[in-house]
């Protein structure tokens, strides 16, 4: 009997070596090489033996093993042994020998790669591990655990569980402002657009380039907006202030993220 090595991802195969030979007699098995005088088989030497691949079904489990038979030179069957799918460790069988494929569908696991997000935009997340033991013909999750990466270590989502990764944008709020002078408005850092309307002129704005704009026209609008980057909410870059002098007045409309709260 020859055992050979796998061979994956195309590497070549190494050469098959020796495991050991089976006596065509009785079908023992004998590891290492076969006896110095041994030959080819005569017509008067025609034994041979032949493998079949069973199942030992017991309440708890259902195993294979390998079943050798040992075949006269009518074909009949003269001896038989049993031995692990390694063809070499003898096997005893515990239960009810038969098919394979008569073995019940027993529970399957998988295990999932999670995250816990914690706050409403992208982070703070926390990767974990979800192992579900399931009816692999059915599909029904017959326990759940989840552990932190070590998978050791239990742990408890406490935010919105999902696939790692996810796009999952900061909540903005739009805020809504009046402003009458004298005043002098800063815009806040996360701003994402701002629409400005003046009511009463001259109303001064300066952009973060420190460009001063003088709008004396009342019910001018103006509108600044910045872009997403990525999943990630704009920000309209600052200092960007409006000046209010006394006797004018204008409305903001600005666009922030919700846990900022009030900005007026």
């Amino acid at each position: 009997m020859l055992r050979s090595g796998c061979a994956c991802d195309g590497a070549e195969p190494t050469p098959p070596e020796v495991a050991g030979w089976l006596d065509p007699a009785t079908g023992t098995f004998t590891e290492g090489a076969a006896p110095a005088d041994a030959g080819p088989c005569t017509a008067d030497d025609c034994a041979s033996v032949s493998l079949l691949r069973l199942c030992d079904q017991t309440e708890e489990e259902c195993t294979p093993f390998l079943r050798h038979l040992v075949h006269n030179c009518s074909g009949e069957v003269t001896a038989s042994t049993d031995t692990a799918l390694d063809g070499v460790t003898p096997y005893t069988p515990a239960g009810e020998v038969g098919d394979c494929e008569d073995c019940p569908c027993g529970p399957c696991t998988k295990v999932l790669a999670l995250c816990d997000y914690l706050g409403p935009g992208p982070t703070p997340v926390v990767s974990f591990l979800r192992h579900l033991t399931y009816d692999c013909e059915t599909g029904e999750v017959l326990e759940q655990t989840d552990t932190l990466t070590d998978r050791t270590t239990p742990y408890t989502p406490v935010g919105e569980v999902g696939e790692c990764g996810q796009c999952r944008p900061t909540p903005m709020c739009p805020q809504l402002l009046g402003l009458s002078g004298p005043e002098t408005w800063s815009m806040p850092e996360d701003t994402e657009s701002l629409a400005l309307t003046v009511v009463c002129g001259p109303v001064t704005v300066t952009d973060c380039t420190g460009m001063a704009t003088v709008i004396n026209e009342c019910g001018a609008s103006f509108t600044w907006s910045a872009s997403p980057a990525g999943c990630a909410p704009g920000r309209l870059c600052t200092p960007f202030t409006v000046d209010v002098p006394e006797g004018a007045a204008v409305y903001l409309n600005l666009l922030t993220p919700c846990d900022m709260g009030d900005v007026s």
